[in-house]
C-alpha cells in the first residue's frame, strides 16, 4: 500500500455506536462475525475489535482476546520433546509452568480489494508492538491464534510456530509466537 493509501486509513476501537462501513474478505464466517457478533462480543468483554477503515469502507479488521495456552505433555510426540519445547518457552523449565499467559488474535480479515496490500502484516506488528508495550504492566509470554489452512504461511513468515503436529490435518492449526525472543531482541 502506499503511503498516501496507508494516511488515508483510521484505526477504530469497536464500540456499539459505530456503523461498520461495507466490508467482505470473502470469508464468510469473518464477515458474519464482524457484522453480527463483533460488538457483542465487545458488551460481553470476550473480544476487543479494531477496524481499519477509510472514508467508504471497512479495509480491515481484528479481533482480540486474553488467553492462557496450556501445554500438555500428550500434545508431543515423547516426553523429551515436552520437555525440550518446555525449556525453549522458560529458563526456568523446573518449575513445571505448564500454562502461559497470551493474547490471543481470534479474527483478522482483509477486505477481498484490499488482499496482498501488506496489511495483515501490519497489523500483526501492530498487535506485536501493543502487546510488548501493555508487558510494561501486566505479563503476557505468546501470541496465539488459530490459523485457517489457508493463513498459515502468513503467519509462518511472521515467525509463529506450530504449538503441535496433532492438529496437522484439522480446519485450523494452534500457533504461537513467543514475544520473549523479541523483547531481548530489542534490548
Amino acid at each position: 500500500m502506499s503511503e498516501e493509501e496507508l494516511s488515508q486509513l483510521s484505526l477504530i476501537l469497536l464500540n456499539e455506536a459505530h456503523t461498520i462501513k461495507p466490508f467482505d474478505c470473502e470469508d464468510i464466517d469473518l464477515n458474519e462475525f464482524l457484522f453480527e457478533k463483533a460488538k457483542l462480543y465487545k458488551q460481553e468483554f470476550l473480544a476487543t475489535t479494531f477496524i481499519l477503515e477509510n472514508d467508504k469502507q471497512t479495509v480491515a479488521y481484528y479481533s482480540i482476546f486474553n488467553d492462557s495456552l496450556k501445554v500438555e505433555e500428550e500434545g508431543f510426540a515423547s516426553k523429551s520433546a515436552f520437555k525440550r519445547f518446555l525449556k525453549d518457552l522458560v529458563s526456568h523449565p523446573k518449575r513445571h509452568l505448564k500454562s502461559f499467559p497470551a493474547l490471543k488474535i481470534g479474527r483478522l480479515g482483509i477486505d477481498k480489494n484490499f488482499k496482498g496490500k501488506g496489511l495483515g502484516k501490519l497489523i500483526v506488528n501492530n498487535i506485536i508492538n501493543d502487546t510488548l508495550e501493555l508487558n510494561e504492566k501486566q505479563a503476557c509470554k505468546l501470541i496465539t491464534v488459530d490459523a485457517y489452512n489457508q493463513s498459515l504461511h502468513f503467519y509462518e513468515r511472521l515467525n509463529f510456530e506450530y504449538l503441535t503436529e496433532n492438529d496437522k490435518n484439522e480446519e485450523t492449526r494452534q500457533m504461537y509466537l513467543d514475544l520473549t525472543s523479541l523483547t531481548i531482541a530489542q534490548l
